[in-house]
């Protein structure tokens, strides 16, 4: 990510478009990014879900 506004951007668009949870987040050392924090109680579904998320969204800000 550029800066955070785009972090932001992009969880918003994972949220709405793939109902996928993520959480933009300020780095020191790298910068800003996009959270995503799978759980021992999530699903293959779901995880499949947010690679293929990933996948689609991954040029959407270049």
């Amino acid at each position: 990510m550029r800066d955070y506004a785009q972090a932001q951007k992009m969880a918003t668009l994972l949220l709405k478009k793939h109902r996928v949870l993520t959480v933009a987040r300020t780095g020191i050392a790298r910068g800003s990014a996009v959270r995503v924090t799978p759980t021992l109680y999530n699903t293959r579904q779901e995880l499949d879900r947010l690679v293929t998320a990933l996948r689609r969204e991954s040029g959407a800000f270049l």
